[in-house]
């Protein structure tokens, strides 16, 4: 089954001694690349590193891991996808050292609740991604849930971010050659301090398997990493879905 499930980040203190040793691991980026085929870099959101530092997350994974990498937040948040072509630029030289290793599944680009969808804008930025950048679209606004917004996704290759979470319904809506699922969690007042029940990750099972028998690739990250729940849930999942274990995470 073409489907690659990881985790929203994996440099949480908190997991040592239940995703990671009990004593730790020291390099917690290699460990985790031992128990997930792919991760989603959201500390890119916050801060942009420095490609050298992306160019160290391909060195010490395997050739077969992949990465999915979230826009900056003065993209989606500050600028509102407006005059963004400088930190564009930015992010696609941090992205450059995970390309030309064929290490990247996408770039999310995760939209704040408080933007409207307004197609001239959202054409523009659109407009503005190398065309051959494979990018998920995450909405939590409303008024991206229309048919006008779908079919920008489509003209561009874009992939409608599949989300489960508290605001919005889950939409099985495929835009892209790939599919792109997050797991928020339905916590309160955090929606990320939430474990999810067998009996919901069951529910996932037949979405998932319509998702892969659809596009080429499915991509999904669980994102409720309190307490490591984030790791568990990922790996009930994958084994409901028969999903293989990497193995150890060996440098080829």
């Amino acid at each position: 089954m073409p489907v690659l499930l990881g985790t929203s980040g994996w440099d949480y203190p908190e997991w040592t001694g239940k995703v990671y040793p009990p004593h730790g691991a020291a390099d917690r980026l290699r460990y985790y690349a031992g128990l997930f085929p792919i991760v989603e870099v959201n500390s890119t959101f916050y801060r942009l590193p420095a490609p050298s530092v992306a160019a160290s997350w391909v060195r010490r994974t395997p050739p077969r891991f992949r990465f999915a990498v979230k826009f900056p937040q003065t993209i989606t948040h500050e600028l509102r996808l407006v005059g963004a072509d400088e930190e564009l630029h930015r992010f696609l030289s941090v992205l450059k050292p995970l390309r030309d290793g064929d290490r990247l599944a996408a770039a999310l680009l995760q939209l704040p609740p408080s933007l409207p969808f307004e197609p001239a804008t959202v054409r523009g930025f659109y407009a503005s991604l190398p065309r051959d950048l494979p990018v998920a679209v995450e909405f939590r606004e409303r008024s991206w849930l229309v048919p006008a917004s779908y079919e920008l996704l489509r003209e561009f290759g874009l992939a409608h971010a599949i989300i489960d979470g508290p605001h919005l319904p889950v939409a099985l809506e495929v835009t892209a050659p790939f599919a792109y699922v997050r797991w928020h969690g339905h916590g309160d007042p955090l929606w990320y301090d939430y474990t999810y029940s067998a009996a919901e990750l069951e529910a996932w099972v037949p979405r998932m398997r319509t998702l892969a028998d659809t596009v080429g690739v499915v991509y999904g990250f669980f994102n409720n990493h309190f307490r490591g729940d984030a790791a568990t849930n990922c790996r009930s999942l994958s084994e409901l879905l028969g999903l293989p274990r990497p193995g150890p995470a060996r440098l080829d």
